[in-house]
């Protein structure tokens, strides 16, 4: 029978597929497909690209430490490539030199120590604080073996101490842990003042693009982004303060964030510290209020025209009035500019001078804060961070975290309770004396946490400045060589277009002569040498100690005693790029070239991208074919 054309239409025959049939994707498959598609694809593709970036060799540990096999010993070493996630390369700060056991030794007392360039000890950190508090703690309690692991670094800030601070926890080998931190939380990375990026960003949004940069994906996708920045925006090498040039308002926006961000970052170290069950010392941080005038005064926001005449006016008789001696009609003059605009920086310092000058120090002190916290470049940890680390720590107890008040109490030990050059080479960096006072303030209270078995070997009292200086082997040399790089960096901006610039550069260079006018041909040297020499015999392993002497003696004239003291350095850490490096330029001096070749070659296997040593290597290598 034929089909109607109005019937129903022929069914395949059984086991025929009808292929012009649409395909109908249920709820459930539609959304795993676009699962797959948009979640899993992107996954396994960046997944292979890290693991091949890997494979190749592309990018650089992120870990704080590293380990190195030493002598068939495991150690532990600061990682070169540490800070390179908050950094351009280029400017990538040195970590303090040190070897730490990877298993603690049994009877080791070991005290982390958490900070910034402050704590590292710059200008030299061979007489840093932490070096200090090693010497009086060993002194006094005699037998004991204390570590200090001093993991400060140049220019960091909380957002990368908290990472130290999570990976030490995970270690299982502290004993007690020093917070000393603050200087940097404008200038450091992620701040609103840094020339590192271009505004603060959240605390959330500043972990994401860390833990980005902590992938080989993330470094690779860091070095594109910084090869299509215009070549003449970032620094081309470090040059300290002086590279930081934003100003900051004491109400900028960006500010504020720094602060919060500061909050949460210390608020999760303690609790890193809290979870390994460890106890901490936090500490305020001190500055230079007395002879640090601001580096940058910046006037209120909306002020008028008449105002600011006015208050023009006010102050400029009153500088007139306070450079002929007379103080206190100064203050009349520059009281009635405060009511005008009061957060002026150089205004408040100038009022710290004068009222000191008449006597007042409660006020004396008021205006030196006011002044430091209103400064526009905001390279001192300010009255608003002290305040976050007290009220931070008040919300712990005594045994998880002690409030250090260092702040108060090296005022209580400075002229007129104000700190200045009696505690502090320039802003920040505390000099011998200051590392000394500062270490007695946190020895006191880490000998209230020692165990019963250290505290029982008590010898009652701290040895003095003179005595620690001595242990740590501080010659008249190395005076000479501190004081000269001080007069070097406060001759330059920003030291030098502050209002008291001159004083300080002549305090300077007079500190720098008196060191000079100590020194006796006939005696000097051999004091020197004998100071050094009774110091390694106590402590033969301090890769400081053999560092400071190799450059002794080559300024001595000994240059192949010198080198034997660096082979020294570079057997102790043979896997940190510095001493290798160190030891090519002596050897390189000696006209050994062969040997000089193979320690820059060596500094560079470590750190592939030391420019230093390459420029070593390629002076050396012109010699040889020169020969």
């Amino acid at each position: 029978m034929k089909n109607s054309t109005t019937g129903h239409l022929p069914q395949p025959a059984s086991g025929e597929t009808e292929i012009n049939s649409p395909v109908s994707l249920s709820g459930k498959r539609l959304w795993l497909i676009r699962v797959i598609a948009y979640v899993l694809v992107p996954v396994i593709f960046f997944a292979g690209l890290e693991l091949s970036l890997r494979i190749v060799g592309f990018g650089y540990p992120t870990s704080y430490f590293v380990p190195s096999q030493i002598k068939g010993e495991d150690f532990l070493i600061p990682n070169g490539y540490f800070s390179y996630r908050f950094f351009p390369p280029a400017l990538a700060r040195r970590p303090f030199e040190l070897r730490m056991a990877a298993q603690k030794p049994a009877g080791t007392y070991r005290i982390f120590l958490f900070g910034e360039s402050a704590v590292y000890g710059d200008p030299n950190p061979a007489y840093g604080v932490g070096r200090y508090l090693e010497v009086l703690l060993q002194e006094r309690f005699p037998g004991n073996d204390f570590e200090i692991i001093n993991t400060g670094m140049t220019a960091i800030n909380s957002h990368a101490i908290l990472p130290i601070a999570r990976e030490v926890a995970q270690l299982d080998s502290s004993d007690l842990w020093i917070i000393y931190m603050g200087n940097n939380e404008m200038i450091g990375a992620f701040g609103p003042g840094t020339v590192f990026s271009s505004k603060a960003p959240s605390l959330a949004m500043a972990r994401v693009i860390l833990a980005v940069k902590s992938t080989r994906t993330g470094q690779l996708m860091a070095s594109i982004f910084s090869g299509l920045q215009k070549a003449d925006k970032a620094p081309k090498k470090w040059d300290g303060i002086n590279m930081f040039s934003k100003n900051l308002s004491y109400a900028d926006p960006g500010r504020l964030i720094a602060y919060d961000n500061f909050r949460g970052n210390l608020q999760d170290i303690l609790d890193a510290a809290i979870g390994a069950q460890v106890p901490v010392l936090l500490s305020t941080v001190g500055s230079n209020l007395k002879h640090t005038a601001p580096f940058n005064s910046m006037h209120s926001e909306n002020l008028d025209d008449a105002q600011i005449s006015e208050w023009t006016s006010h102050y400029s008789q009153g500088v007139a009035l306070e450079n002929e001696g007379y103080c206190a009609e100064a203050l009349e003059h520059y009281l009635l500019a405060e009511t005008i605009d009061s957060l002026y920086a150089e205004l408040q310092f100038r009022m710290g001078v004068c009222y000191l000058q008449v006597g007042n120090l409660e006020r004396a002190l008021v205006a030196y804060t006011q002044a430091r916290d209103y400064d526009g470049l905001a390279v001192r940890a300010d009255t608003r961070i002290n305040q976050i680390i007290q009220d931070t720590a008040a919300q712990h107890t005594l045994e998880k975290v002690k409030l250090v008040d260092a702040v108060q109490l090296l005022r209580a030990n400075s002229p007129d309770g104000i700190p200045g050059q009696d505690l502090f080479y320039e802003h920040v960096h505390y000099a011998l004396d200051g590392n000394y006072r500062l270490a007695r303030v946190l020895a006191e209270e880490v000998a209230m946490k020692l165990p019963s078995h250290i505290a029982s070997s008590d010898q009652g009292g701290w040895v003095d400045a003179k005595v620690s200086a001595n242990q740590l082997a501080v010659t008249i040399w190395d005076h000479y060589q501190v004081w000269t790089e001080v007069v070097k960096r406060i001759s330059v901006p920003p030291h030098k277009g502050t209002l008291n610039y001159k004083v300080n550069l002549d305090y300077a260079k007079a500190q720098k002569k008196a060191v000079i006018s100590q020194i006796d041909l006939n005696k000097t040297p051999k004091q020197d040498r004998a100071l050094y020499l009774r110091a390694l015999s106590k402590n033969p392993d301090d890769n400081y100690l053999h560092m400071h002497f190799a450059q002794y003696l080559q300024g001595n004239g000994e240059l192949l005693a010198g080198i034997d003291e660096l082979k020294v350095v570079s057997a102790l850490l043979p896997d940190l790029e510095w001493p290798h490096y160190f030891l090519g330029g002596f050897l390189g001096a000696a006209k050994k070239y062969d040997e000089a070749a193979q320690s820059f070659r060596r500094a560079l296997e470590i750190r592939s991208d030391f420019t230093l040593a390459q420029e070593g290597l390629d002076r050396i290598e012109k010699l040889q074919r020169q020969r």
